[in-house]
């Protein structure tokens, strides 16, 4: 839905929602040929949303599907994927040395030397990159599954309180109609 206003006889504006792919795209792509006043549906989902949000067991699961979705953000297996990059950091690390004893040999130019130890550090960057990445992002889901039946206890007893003194042009800043 997308908001559209149209002034009334008295000068003032009056908002609408509609279908944004109808007001974008013409009148044949969108099934819902309606407009809704604003002023008539936002104080229903308001209430409609606001009971969601007032009730525990919902917040319970929306808690615990916040949760998951840090799990599904680590993209398979951590702990490999963690192991991966301890070893490319390791390796990184032998063939540095390896380039290092080929151009004291004079096996390898300077130059050439360069531009290995170039890649390595790009390569050894990356695996810092990523295995910090995979730490923080592990550290967050334990501290949220430990701190899981404290959050949920603050939110269940700020919830009501909290959503029920928003005015409904309080509501419009923070985005929640």
């Amino acid at each position: 839905m997308a908001t559209n206003n149209v002034p009334s006889r008295g000068k003032k504006l009056l908002f609408y929602y509609r279908c944004a792919k109808r007001l974008g795209e013409g009148k044949d792509v969108c099934s819902l040929r309606k407009n809704y006043r604003a002023d008539k549906v936002e104080p229903q989902i308001w209430e409609l949303v606001s009971s969601i949000m007032k009730d525990p067991e919902q917040l319970r699961d929306d808690l615990e599907r916040m949760i998951e979705q840090e799990r599904k953000g680590l993209h398979g297996d951590p702990d490999r994927e963690a192991k991966v990059w301890a070893e490319k950091l390791i390796e990184t690390d032998r063939m540095r040395s390896g380039y290092q004893d080929l151009a004291v040999k004079g096996l390898m130019t300077p130059e050439e030397l360069e531009g290995k130890l170039r890649k390595l550090e790009e390569t050894r960057k990356t695996a810092k990159h990523e295995l910090e990445t995979l730490r923080s992002r592990r550290e967050r889901i334990e501290e949220l599954e430990r701190d899981k039946e404290a959050l949920w206890e603050s939110y269940v007893g700020m919830a009501p309180e909290a959503l029920d003194s928003l005015l409904p042009e309080k509501r419009h800043q923070e985005g929640l109609t």
